[in-house]
């Protein structure tokens, strides 16, 4: 179930997403202002009804594209931390390896010395 909900806001953003909302957006809302000028181009009662009304499409194409905005975003967040952790834990393991390297030749030099 979880999958099938994190690939809703995917699919809300799609391309296909997006085009179904602005074509509805054009048709009913440009189209209707259109229709005051000239009548004979507005959208008929029924269309408008079957289609969504105005307030539906824009709220609709503003919500898939802010979720494909925020999944993009949530998912890029999470690969940047995952890149710093993997980061982190390799400097650390270099710093460990220099200071063996350090005591190494600390203990040659004092061997040496010793000699």
């Amino acid at each position: 179930m979880k999958a099938f909900l994190d690939k809703i806001p995917v699919l809300l953003s799609s391309r296909v997403s997006i085009f179904i909302f602005l074509f509805l957006f054009f048709y009913l809302f440009i189209f209707g202002i259109v229709g005051l000028i000239l009548p004979h181009l507005a959208p008929s009662a029924t269309m408008q009804l079957v289609l969504g009304n105005y307030t539906n499409v824009t709220s609709a194409l503003g919500a898939a594209i802010a979720a494909g905005a925020a999944t993009q975003v949530s998912s890029q967040t999470e690969k940047i931390h995952k890149r710093h952790d993997h980061l982190e834990k390799s400097l650390a393991d270099l710093h460990t390896k220099i200071d063996k390297l350090s005591k190494i030749k600390e203990s040659s030099h004092t061997n040496k010395d010793g000699q």
